[in-house]
């Protein structure tokens, strides 16, 4: 989600009929792209479509290329948009379905809000940017919670880091318990079976005595007192019976603690991967560690050993808090510093201007418009200035980026 923004659009006239054919994604605002796709379809069945319709990536088959490349294709290329379109419709059909009974904007805001209580943001949205009645105001509604909302997931990862850790602390004591009752249930179950084939010997035996004397009427009163023996030899062995049900009750219950252990680590596992690549959003933490109580921080890394000898740096993009310590960074190691907010609220016809004095030009992927991209990339060629794709928005990534600057004089990224 780290497309910015146009200028908002008037609402289209007025609510149309829910029975209006559903928008494919290249009929949608392409601004609202990079949020259909990064959230509505995971990597796996971007991946997927890309192998089906046979689709290289000149750039490389990272995460992330895909999803770029994929979102720029579902404007301009109509198989790809028809695709895509066909994969979220099979994918979210159940929401699909339940927006698709409304009719007006006002319905599908409110159902919006009800969805994305219940944590189905993914269907919910896919079925409200898609519906026909969606005005703009609806869909940048939709964008700000999704953005919002992964956010607020980056702050529990370290909580789930922990309660992944402790988990698998859990999991080995249980598995410790489970082998001790494992080896005591084999030892009592044999001692059981010892003393169930004595109880069936005493049994045989005692029935055998019975029948012997069961005739003679002279020995009738041995003969209820020996089956009295065997009701009570029976009695035994059917609470040693029950015993030995209980205990292998016990097993099992034990057996099935540990599978759904197992089965909630392996769950919280993949949850994990999947928030570790949203912590990595919260790095900007690291310039709060950086300021002192007084005012704007000083650079924590050693610059003495970057120079850049006066050459003025034009950083494009990036978030505004980290600006203060990029500058600073800059400055330290001998710079000048100059920035653009990729067109978040300067124009970018003021980009233009401030090529002119820049000798190199830096960018942060994840944290600048696709558009302002493309556009920094053509003003580069034009004015043959190297350019410096920076991978993340940190300022330890900013450090390596100068150093590129520094030491092989930024050859031109692609």
């Amino acid at each position: 989600m780290c497309d910015t923004l146009t200028a908002a659009k008037p609402d289209p006239a007025p609510p149309l009929s829910p029975r209006r054919k559903r928008l494919r994604i290249d009929e949608i605002d392409s601004q609202w792209h990079c949020a259909i796709i990064g959230t509505c379809l995971p990597l796996a069945e971007l991946k997927s479509l890309a192998v089906k319709m046979g689709i290289t990536l000149a750039s490389g088959p990272s995460g992330y290329n895909l999803h770029a490349s994929m979102v720029q294709m579902a404007s301009h290329h109509r198989a790809v948009a028809k695709a895509l379109t066909k994969r979220l419709d099979r994918r979210h059909l159940v929401a699909v379905n339940r927006f698709s009974k409304v009719g007006t904007d006002a319905e599908l805001a409110g159902l919006w809000s009800e969805a994305l209580e219940r944590g189905d943001v993914a269907g919910a949205g896919w079925a409200v940017m898609s519906h026909p009645a969606a005005s703009e105001d609806t869909r940048r509604l939709i964008f700000r919670d999704i953005h919002m909302l992964s956010h607020q997931m980056g702050a529990t990862a370290r909580a789930e880091l922990h309660r992944l850790d402790r988990l698998e602390r859990e999991k080995i004591e249980l598995e410790e318990r489970i082998e001790r009752l494992q080896a005591n249930f084999l030892l009592e179950i044999g001692r059981r079976d010892a003393e169930n084939q004595d109880l069936r010997r005493l049994l045989a035996s005692a029935e055998t005595e019975a029948r012997k004397f069961a005739h003679a009427a002279e020995a009738a009163a041995e003969t209820r007192d020996l089956q009295t023996a065997v009701e009570e030899l029976r009695s035994q062995l059917a609470e040693e019976a029950a015993r030995h049900r209980e205990t292998e009750r016990k097993r099992r219950t034990a057996t099935e603690t540990l599978d759904q252990t197992n089965q909630r680590l392996d769950r919280l596992t993949e949850e994990n991967a999947h928030l570790a690549d949203e912590v990595r959003l919260y790095e900007s933490r690291l310039a709060e560690s950086l300021a002192p109580q007084d005012g704007v921080g000083r650079c924590g890394w050693d610059c003495a050993k970057l120079d850049l000898c006066g050459r003025c740096i034009l950083f494009v993009g990036g978030r505004h808090q980290q600006m203060t310590h990029v500058r600073r960074l800059v400055e330290d190691c001998n710079g000048v510093f100059s920035h653009h907010d990729g067109g978040v609220e300067e124009s970018m016809s003021r980009l233009h201007g401030l090529f002119g004095q820049a000798d190199a030009v830096l960018f942060p992927v994840d944290c600048v418009s696709h558009s302002a991209q493309n556009a920094v990339k053509q003003l580069c060629r034009q004015w043959q200035k190297p350019f410096v794709p920076v991978r993340r928005s940190g300022l330890a990534a900013y450090l390596a980026a100068l150093e590129t600057v520094v030491v092989d004089g930024p050859a031109e990224g692609g």
